[in-house]
């Protein structure tokens, strides 16, 4: 057999020290062939005409498919498969986590920074709140009077005062201007009615009493201290059955063609029925109204004027028959003998004669028909009398007025014989 050539074609043999071969080199090539990369693609072992991978002198001897290196292991690489154990298989890759959700964009504006025009602004409103407060808080010191500065009522200055001495001062001024007659015009006719005789007046001491209820509205704190006026109308108090009464008698007394009916009496001691007539009358209820509003006008200050009532056609209050009807019943008691009054050791006898000049029977306001006394002719039949005899009223003595006369001869009117007589309290 011939001898190989020295540079024959037959492989080396193998490096019994050598490492495994680098499954990612190249086929190795002639001794003047350069170094394969580390990074060179590995050869295919499974590829056609491929040469035999060379032994490896440490493969266990008991078999078992060795395991590749590690192109990148090394002496403190991860450790070696277990020889003889089939490979895990390979683990599926983790999902990719999904990507977050883009933040909403806002279009909200960033915030601008207050300039010194802002500050300036907080700065003055600061100031006038602290001022406004301070002049509040002195307003209330210097304000302790019963009646707030500057307070005037119908133009009667009574700010600063006390209860008593505004009281006092109202009494002296308002009070008189709330008793000035009240001007009236009934048709043709100009009237005044007495504002105490209709139950009106000023109540000082209610708008006294009002006033000392000191007010904490800031204005008028703030006001007191600018020298600020206030006016005050004084309270009305109003009787209405008093205003009724008196507009009644004026109605009475004033009517426009319209008369009542009536009994009077004769001087020889008979009756006689003067029958009503209708016409024009006052009516009541809506002229209660006008004079009150007219009265309150006067407490506003307002300018004044006649209040013109105003006049309904009327009908007499009672008929003919309930008029002869009376002056057969009550009358015939007025004629039954006299009435005697006393008073100590003075008496007065009440008779036809008195009868006839100084009473009749009419209507009153409700219509019923009562004794109707004229006090000035009474007055004058009792000739003064009793002007030095005295009657208890009230738990106090006081002198006999013809007011007294006449109602103390009502009271026993409807009696007979000794019992027509009346005695004055002493």
């Amino acid at each position: 057999m011939p001898t190989a050539s020295l540079f024959g074609s037959a492989p080396p043999a193998a490096d019994p020290f050598a490492g495994p071969a680098d499954p990612f080199g190249a086929p190795a090539a002639g001794p003047f062939a350069a170094p394969a990369t580390p990074f060179a693609a590995p050869a295919d072992p499974f590829a056609p005409g491929a040469a035999p991978a060379a032994a490896d002198p440490f493969a266990d001897p008991f078999g078992g498919t060795p395991a590749q290196a590690d192109p990148f292991g090394g002496p403190f690489g991860g450790a070696a498969p277990d020889r003889g154990r089939p490979a895990p298989a390979e683990a599926a890759p983790a999902p990719a986590p999904k990507p977050a959700p883009p933040k909403a964009e806002t279009t909200e504006p960033a915030p601008k920074k207050r300039g010194k025009a802002g500050k300036l602004a907080g700065y003055a409103v600061g100031g006038l709140l602290f001022a406004g407060a301070a002049a509040y808080g002195t307003g209330l010191m210097l304000n302790q009077a019963d009646i707030p500065e500057g307070t005037t009522v119908l133009g009667t200055d009574i700010g600063g005062d006390t209860r008593d001495q505004a009281v006092s001062a109202l009494d002296a001024s308002v009070a008189k201007t709330g008793k000035e007659p009240i001007k009236l015009k009934l048709g043709g006719q100009a009237l005044t009615l007495d504002p105490a005789t209709a139950g009106l007046s000023f109540d000082t001491t209610g708008t006294v009493d009002g006033l000392t209820k000191h007010s904490y509205n800031p204005v008028e704190v703030i006001g007191s201290l600018a020298g600020g006026s206030k006016a005050v109308a004084p309270e009305v108090k109003v009787d209405q059955s008093k205003l009724k009464a008196a507009l009644d008698e004026l109605a009475a007394k004033s009517g426009q063609g319209l008369k009542e009916g009536y009994v009077r009496f004769t001087e020889t001691g008979q009756t006689e029925v003067v029958p009503g007539k209708p016409g024009q009358g006052l009516d009541s209820a809506a002229a209660a109204t006008q004079v009150e509003q007219a009265y309150r006008d006067r407490a506003a200050g307002r300018p004044e004027g006649e209040v013109a009532l105003t006049l309904t056609a009327a009908q007499p209050k009672v008929g003919e028959d309930a008029l002869k009807a009376a002056a057969a019943a009550l009358g015939k008691q007025v004629l039954n003998g006299n009435v005697t009054l006393k008073a100590g050791k003075v008496k007065w006898d009440f008779g036809k004669l008195t009868a006839s000049k100084a009473l009749t029977l009419a209507p009153d306001a409700s219509g019923k028909i009562v004794l109707t006394w004229d006090l000035d002719k009474l007055d004058a039949a009792l000739n003064g009398v009793f002007d030095k005899a005295k009657t208890r009223k009230n738990g106090a003595l006081a002198p006999i007025t013809p007011q007294d006369v006449a109602d103390g001869v009502a009271s026993v009117i409807d009696k007979t014989g000794r019992d027509r007589v009346f005695t004055f309290p002493a």
